[in-house]
């Protein structure tokens, strides 16, 4: 009898102390179960919402024209009943229609609350990869086709309306890969659709575009833009505001669907990619610029296409280098398609003297400076390699012989 006595007693104690303790665990292990389902729910959404709705509100949710963007703290802090409603019934007078099968929709009530947590809790950069993998190609490099109705209504502003709509078309085509399509700044450039660029001097802002900023990815635009065309681009930046306060803007473009198996279209979209990243700097043929010139033996011949791509992604490792890290900015498809076509120059490559560049120069700063005619600088006899000591206009009769 005491022996059944202990046992029982024991096992009180077990229960006693269970309890409490999956208790205390029991909230963390919910927590960790829910985190579980949200990720299942976003990666299963993830597919749905490239298929069907990033055409409309962008790979990265970030809204193309008429259609609001999706990658936004009011959207991830909405809530649920509302984007839920939203989704399943769609938004009247607009574009937005009905997803719910019961109101003829593709979907069931279980894929509205992944498409719901999916907006909530996905990093959209990974939606980008995903959307890359099938072909469907984001426009991480913006360059939006400008119509002539939308050049006219921008002319039909004002008297310096036709300065504004040569500016701002060549904006479209030349800018909008590092300020934003309209103007927001990215991470390889600032905002200029803001107001300390609307009263910044209008001669400093068109030295700027002439002459670019050295040691920053902004290169000179004046062997490629006209002295004119850069006023026109000034005067449209300074009033930017006018241009939305008319309700016009700039349209981001659409992705685009690449057939990944079909090399000639994966070439193609590796020569946009070049044209609308690279080419500012490395030459529109390659040919080299402020960046080297990557159309040459030395560099093809040389590097593999793993180093072209590590560079693409993460840098290059020269000091000094300008060139900034693609790997946030570009898919995984976009690295291999502007690898492609780097490497499709090979076969018809030249040895360039200078790869680097002509505009690169070399040497520390105080060395790159322009010489001073009326304050030379010679070496006093020859004591030694590295023992010679330097001094001002030397001695009359110690002067270099410059006779033949």
């Amino acid at each position: 009898m005491n022996r059944y006595y202990v046992i029982a007693m024991i096992a009180l104690l077990i229960l006693i102390i269970a309890i409490p303790v999956y208790a205390w665990m029991e909230p963390a292990r919910m927590e960790q179960a829910q985190q579980l389902l949200r990720e299942k729910y976003v990666q299963d959404a993830a597919v749905m919402y490239v298929d069907n709705c990033a055409l409309c509100h962008g790979v990265e949710g970030e809204g193309i024209g008429a259609y609001p963007p999706l990658n936004t703290e009011g959207i991830r802090e909405a809530d649920y009943d509302f984007l839920y409603k939203t989704i399943a019934r769609g938004r009247y007078n607009t574009a937005m229609t009905a997803w719910h099968e019961d109101d003829g929709g593709p979907f069931n009530s279980y894929q509205i609350e992944e498409l719901v947590a999916f907006l909530r809790y996905v990093d959209w950069a990974q939606v980008k990869e995903i959307a890359a993998q099938q072909g469907v190609i984001p426009p991480a490099m913006p360059v939006p086709e400008v119509q002539d109705s939308f050049l006219e209504q921008v002319a039909a502003l004002g008297a310096e309306g036709e300065s504004w709509a040569n500016g701002i078309a060549t904006y479209a085509q030349s800018c909008t890969t590092c300020h934003g399509v309209n103007g927001e700044g990215t991470d390889l450039a600032p905002a200029l659709n803001d107001e300390d660029t609307r009263m910044a001097d209008a001669e400093e802002l068109a030295r700027i575009i002439r002459e670019g900023i050295p040691g920053t990815m902004m290169p000179s635009w004046d062997k490629k833009l006209d002295e004119q065309t850069i006023e026109d681009v000034v005067a449209f930046l300074q009033n930017w505001d006018k241009i939305n306060e008319a309700g016009l803007e700039l349209t981001p473009p659409a992705p685009i669907h690449v057939d990944l198996n079909n090399p000639e279209e994966v070439l193609a979209l590796g020569e946009t990619l070049y044209a609308n990243t690279c080419a500012a700097c490395h030459g529109e043929n390659g040919e080299g610029g402020s960046g080297p010139a990557l159309n040459s033996l030395q560099i093809l011949t040389r590097h593999t296409d793993d180093d072209l791509r590590r560079v693409i992604i993460y840098g290059p490792r020269r000091p000094n280098s300008i060139m900034p890290a693609f790997g946030d900015r570009l898919t995984s498809v976009e690295v291999d398609a502007l690898v492609a076509y780097i490497r499709s120059w090979e076969e018809t490559a030249v040895w360039v003297k200078n790869p680097r560049g002509t505009e690169q120069g070399g040497g520390p700063p105080w060395l790159r400076a322009t010489p001073d005619s009326n304050n030379p600088i010679s070496p006093e006899g020859n004591r030694g390699f590295g023992r010679g000591r330097w001094r001002k206009n030397p001695p009359p009769d110690q002067g270099l012989d410059t006779q033949p």
